[in-house]
């Protein structure tokens, strides 16, 4: 009788390899399915929200970061020149997307949908536009070289993209928290050759913008030293008219 319990015992189990099989390749599933699907869901979100519901959740953190920093500046005399300086850096169909603040960014901003904000400082302090028409420039690139909408996604996190997917908005908390961070996180750098080469594109001078980014303590000598309209054949930024209208922004 020992003998044959030893015998049974050796015996192999009906469906035990195909129970360690499925429990295996679950374990697996869930696994990678815990790695790869937070990134793929943001990444489709990322793909299928129409530009309208951008432009729309960029309005939405709009109105919350100007809660933190003051309502944008306007007044009647400003608002021409300002949509002009708009076409000028950013190209015809966003006159609109230029929005001055009285504080809060510490230089410039973008948000989804194409709306880039700009420090009431970078207008009144300086006497040449091609200084402010460089930071929005250089924000533009900025924008370019990454995905505002991304960015959102990536901070709002899964949750934040699985919610937009199925009922059509983020959160309140994802868009407050998303609106603190532009407010406080500083501007990433830009590479030069990226700078200059929008600035040809642009038809505009680079040493202006290049002196005030030295003045302000950064390493900008590329910028005066490989201008690509330094010789002439840049365009003008702003008449002296406008610039002058526009310097007023904020006295309103």
């Amino acid at each position: 009788e020992r003998l044959l319990r030893a015998i049974d015992r050796r015996r192999p189990r009906r469906g035990k390899l195909r129970l360690l099989l499925v429990g295996g390749l679950s374990a697996v599933l869930v696994l990678g399915g815990a790695f790869w699907l937070p990134g793929a869901l943001v990444e489709h979100t990322r793909q299928v929200v129409p530009a309208v519901k951008r432009e729309e959740i960029g309005a939405a953190l709009l109105s919350r970061i100007t809660n933190i920093a003051g309502q944008p500046c306007m007044t009647e005399e400003a608002r021409l020149p300002l949509r002009r300086l708009a076409l000028r850096t950013l190209g015809e169909t966003r006159q609109d997307d230029l929005v001055v603040l009285p504080g809060g960014v510490e230089e410039t901003a973008h948000l989804p949908g194409g709306i880039i904000l700009l420090n009431r400082a970078l207008i009144e302090d300086y006497e040449d536009p091609d200084v402010t028409a460089g930071y929005v420039l250089a924000e533009a690139v900025r924008a370019r070289r990454g995905d505002p909408f991304g960015e959102l996604l990536d901070h709002a996190g899964l949750w934040a993209s699985l919610k937009l997917l199925t009922t059509g908005s983020l959160p309140e908390s994802a868009l407050d928290s998303y609106s603190e961070a532009v407010v406080d996180a500083p501007p990433d750098p830009v590479p030069t050759e990226a700078l200059l080469r929008a600035f040809d594109r642009a038809q505009m001078r680079s040493t202006a913008y290049g002196l005030a980014r030295e003045a302000a303590g950064d390493d900008a000598g590329a910028l005066i030293a490989s201008d690509p309209h330094a010789e002439g054949g840049g365009r003008l930024v702003l008449t002296d008219a406008d610039w002058i209208r526009l310097q007023g922004i904020c006295s309103g």
